[in-house]
């Protein structure tokens, strides 16, 4: 299992990404859900976007945000009864989709 990493800069990005979506007619709570860190890969994630087209538009604000952060992915989360709806995800660093956060009996 990899060791926690914890990035407090990423606090700072996550206040900028919910002035850039307020600037551009994205309300909190209304359209989207909440903006969470992603410490293990530095990055960050917009949850719960209600709308399909937003969400589109939202990657594209993100992707010129973070020109550097090559990493990105939007889909529609089904399985998360608290963050249903459309998510974007964007990062520097890839995703490890092999990896056992779980403990191994």
């Amino acid at each position: 299992m990899e060791s926690f990493e914890f990035h407090a800069e990423l606090f700072d990005l996550r206040n900028e990404v919910l002035e850039a979506l307020s600037d551009n007619g994205f309300a909190w709570l209304s359209d989207f859900g909440s903006i969470d860190l992603q410490h293990d890969v530095y990055g960050l994630e917009v949850t719960g976007i209600r709308e399909e087209a937003d969400a589109v538009v939202i990657e594209n604000l993100l992707r010129t945000k973070f020109p550097g952060w090559r990493h990105c992915r939007t889909f529609y989360e089904d399985q998360n009864v608290g963050e249903l709806g459309w998510k974007v995800m964007i990062s520097r660093d890839p995703e490890e989709f092999n990896d056992n956060w779980q403990r191994v009996s």
